[in-house]
């Protein structure tokens, strides 16, 4: 790319540029559009090694609130006794490309490449007609994914629960991790 061996190179804001040159038809670095695989490739190796994927408090620090909040969502929709007037059709997140990747990697459906714009995650709940059973369906960018811990793209509840409560935190055992040091041990703040 030209770039000196010296010089540091932030792949996250050349990937931004690349990307968001492409989707507003502006006139493209032919340098940077030569390297795009190789920036979106730095990327993302780069956002896997700061997740380190074998770090489960890495990902609860990402994504640890969000799952906590979506299992309180999906009891409050199938509890019976919840009103008519509090029960939810429809609940909408907004994030980053940045952020969607480490839920990608919670929930065992990274494809190892960067999310484009507009790129989303679906979840639906569905409730079987006859045996009352209740199941999660997810898709990214329209395509359905099976969830780790799941047979398939249809999860019983149960089980996609248990996927979602191996990252969940509470805030305030967010708060208590987000706190540690890197020897396990609490700072007084």
């Amino acid at each position: 790319m030209g770039i000196d061996g010296d010089e540091s190179v932030d792949f996250f804001v050349l990937l931004d540029n690349i990307f968001a040159e492409q989707v507003h038809n502006l006139p493209s670095c032919p340098v940077l559009k030569k390297f795009q695989q190789t920036v979106e490739r730095r990327s993302v190796d780069s956002m896997l090694f700061v997740l380190e994927e074998s770090s489960r408090e890495v990902l609860q620090m990402s994504i640890g609130l969000l799952f906590a909040a979506l299992q309180k969502n999906i009891k409050e929709a199938i509890d019976p006794s919840t009103p008519a007037e509090k029960a939810r059709k429809l609940i909408l997140y907004a994030s980053h490309d940045s952020t969607l990747i480490p839920l990608l990697v919670a929930l065992g459906t990274f494809d190892n490449k960067w999310p484009p714009y507009a790129a989303d995650v679906t979840l639906e709940l569905y409730q079987h007609r006859q045996s009352k059973e209740w199941f999660v369906r997810m898709s990214y960018r329209g395509e359905e994914q099976v969830v780790k811990g799941c047979r398939a793209g249809l999860c019983p509840l149960e089980e996609f629960l248990k996927v979602l409560s191996q990252y969940s935190l509470s805030q305030e055992e967010y708060n208590k991790l987000c706190s540690q040091t890197e020897g396990n041990q609490q700072t007084n703040s």
